[in-house]
């Protein structure tokens, strides 16, 4: 009988998989909860399931409805195994080893070359809640906690920070770029002004900060206008 390998740190990461085949084998429950979080990234994605699935109508996917076959994974970057068959997770697990190409098993985590975490997602901040696959409920748990700290208004605080900081590398202002300042933004309420729609507040806020030019208009950042 085999045995779980030993726990060992894991190395986050974010991957950038736009353009990139990311293979689903399996389009049930878990596989279709693959697929929304795949789907926004911009891959090209190929689910194989023999069974009938529904499939959102924006999403490039090559949907194959017949039993998974050696070679399915050529061409693949990321593979998910979210099958109920455990030879045939087996056979998938085999062939993405064998071709060097990260995959996910959802029915032994700690089997796969990678695990998932519970992610939460503000616009561009993405707070990812890893167990290392030992409890994703417990992770999806603390990610729901988390949920209730990071309201959506810190998405919006995202993009102008990093709206500053482009400016600022662009033209090399004197202004000295830097945690400290960053501290000081969010300090002075910066995310409660934006959830609240302060927009001269957060202009005057910016300018005390960084000097001319660093407006919410002259940064290309919109906040919509109106009622919080």
């Amino acid at each position: 009988m085999k045995t779980e390998p030993p726990p060992t740190a894991d190395y986050p990461v974010a991957l950038h998989l736009s353009g990139r085949l990311v293979v689903i084998v399996g389009a049930g429950q878990v596989g279709k909860r693959k697929l929304r979080g795949v789907a926004p990234t911009g891959a090209r994605i190929k689910i194989i399931d023999p069974a009938g699935t529904e499939i959102h109508p924006t999403t490039k996917t090559d949907y194959l409805q017949r039993e998974y076959r050696p070679g399915d994974l050529s061409g693949a970057e990321l593979v998910f195994i979210c099958t109920d068959d455990p030879v045939v997770n087996q056979q998938v697990a085999d062939e993405a080893a064998a071709l060097s190409i990260w995959y996910c098993r959802s029915d032994q985590p700690r089997r796969g070359s990678l695990t998932v975490p519970a992610v939460l997602r503000r616009e561009n901040l993405t707070v990812a809640v890893s167990t290392g696959g030992g409890s994703p409920a417990l992770a999806a748990l603390f990610r729901d906690r988390i949920a209730e700290m990071v309201p959506d208004s810190w998405g919006k605080a995202v993009e102008i920070i990093a709206a500053v900081r482009r400016k600022w590398l662009t033209e090399q202002t004197e202004v000295k770029y830097n945690q400290e300042v960053l501290r000081k933004l969010l300090d002075q309420e910066l995310v409660p002004l934006i959830a609240h729609k302060q927009i001269k507040k957060i202009d005057q806020l910016l300018l005390s900060q960084f000097g001319a030019g660093f407006t919410l208009s002259e940064l290309r950042v919109k906040i919509d206008e109106g009622a919080p």
